[in-house]
């Protein structure tokens, strides 16, 4: 009557271990892959491969780790699939669209659930700021209440436009928005020959390519897209003080909206997996990403390819992600209301 006992216990005796692999045991010899929802050549694919060259020296176990692109629907695809398709055991990662969170609560085609991610740590920081022309004539952004004119974007949703679109439903301006360019080098492109009189510019570009104009009031700022106060300003003296979209909210509805369009620049470029990984594995990466993000090599190839850095860590994002993405009941009704507003007269 012992002997099934016994060798119960030597079962568990054997399997136990096998079942309570430390980090460094279960990535030995494993392939992890960065997705990203873009084509590798923008910066989405720029920071995945970064950190897929300096990450593994730092992880536990040592895996190899690649970068794979699966573009479509805007980056919803790929966050589709880490949260349907991909194994949830710590070796599938994402660099998210900025997108994400007003994805995945304004949008019904999503699978996902933005404030179900867990958050390695963050790359860069994206700044985007709304300039306009000499030509224009416009010299701050309530110009715009008493003449329509024309804004260079991309795609309703994306914030190239979304930005002018929000602006004209919050202070009652009249952008009119061309979103047929394919990205936001075409739209400034368009911008620079005069076919569009403002345009969002990011932050490295207003900097390396337009200082001077900037610097001597030929080129004006209007406001920033950026999650909270516009940072860096000592690089741009001109845009000391300007008004960030995120504060121009009147209500709750309007705030939460905000809020949830501003966590994208808050992200960037940042690494995330989705829930289901036991919490040592989620350490483990947090750890690697934290030591990485100090490694001279890693910090040497930002230096050489001239890419914005601000490094934050997982927890300091997830906090301002869930408080985005927490949005329930009467307001969130009201922010579903606003947006599909915003959308239908930007379409």
């Amino acid at each position: 009557m012992k002997k099934p006992f016994l060798a119960a216990m030597l079962c568990c005796v054997v399997t136990g271990p096998v079942l309570a692999q430390s980090p460094a045991e279960f990535f030995a010899n494993k392939t992890v892959r960065i997705l990203i929802g873009f084509e590798t050549a923008g910066t989405y694919g720029q920071y995945a491969m970064l950190a897929s060259r300096h990450l593994r020296k730092h992880m536990a176990g040592t895996p190899t780790i690649v970068v794979q692109s699966m573009p479509g629907a805007g980056g919803v695809a790929a966050l589709n699939y880490v949260a349907k398709v991909a194994p949830r055991d710590g070796t599938t990662l994402i660099v998210p669209p900025i997108n994400m969170v007003q994805d995945g609560l304004l949008n019904p085609k999503v699978e996902y659930d933005p404030a179900k991610f867990d958050w390695i740590g963050r790359m860069m920081e994206l700044v985007q700021i709304g300039v306009a022309s000499e030509k224009s004539g416009i010299s701050k952004l309530d110009d715009g209440k008493n003449r329509a004119y024309n804004a260079a974007g991309v795609g309703v949703t994306n914030p190239t436009s979304l930005n002018w679109h929000i602006v004209n439903k919050l202070l009652g301006t009249k952008y009119n928005v061309i979103g047929g360019y394919r990205g936001l080098p075409d739209a400034q492109l368009a911008w620079t020959r005069g076919e569009a009189d403002v345009v969002m510019m990011n932050w490295e570009t207003a900097v390396q390519q337009y200082a001077a104009p900037i610097a001597a009031g030929n080129i004006k700022i209007l406001f920033s897209y950026t999650h909270g106060p516009l940072k860096n300003v000592q690089e741009l003296p001109a845009a000391q003080g300007i008004p960030a979209i995120g504060s121009f909210g009147k209500n709750e509805v309007e705030n939460a909206l905000l809020r949830i369009f501003t966590s994208g620049p808050g992200i960037g470029r940042s690494l995330a997996l989705y829930e289901g990984a036991p919490a040592d594995r989620i350490a483990a990466w947090r750890k690697a990403f934290d030591a990485m993000v100090q490694d001279k090599e890693f910090l040497g190839d930002i230096q050489k390819a001239q890419m914005r850095f601000d490094p934050l860590n997982g927890e300091e994002i997830a906090a301002f992600v869930n408080a985005a993405a927490r949005v329930s009941g009467e307001t969130l009704e009201g922010v579903k209301k606003l947006y599909n507003e915003i959308i239908k007269a930007g379409g």
